[in-house]
């Protein structure tokens, strides 16, 4: 391989990170999103009397959420790992509130 196709190859991996990235990204917004109008209609709603969410509210509080807690923390070291460990991190996290939340509801 010559200078130019190693180049173009080089930029062809960097848009295919960006956008794996980006995908990745929203797919953990719309999945935390979901399973915030899940539990929220399901456990604080009847527990309180308060409105259901639709999927855009749950999304939105998934976000307002997300900033305040992560804005807060301030002391956070900058690390290298990859936007894959921190997308399996949320995932995760996200999975295992929502597996709480419905045991929860099963008692409810």
């Amino acid at each position: 391989m010559d200078g130019k196709e190693e180049n173009e190859l080089l930029a062809l991996s960097a848009v295919g990170i960006l956008l794996g990235s980006l995908a990745l990204m929203f797919l953990s917004m719309f999945y935390g999103g979901f399973v915030t109008m899940v539990l929220w209609n399901g456990i604080i709603s009847p527990t309180f009397g308060f409105a259901q969410l639709s999927f855009f509210q749950g999304l939105g509080l998934d976000l307002f959420v997300s900033y305040l807690v992560y804005s807060s923390k301030k002391s956070r070291k900058v690390n290298n790992e990859s936007i894959f460990i921190a997308f399996i991190e949320a995932t995760v996290s996200t999975t295992l509130f929502w597996g709480m939340g419905s045991i929860i509801m099963l008692f409810m």
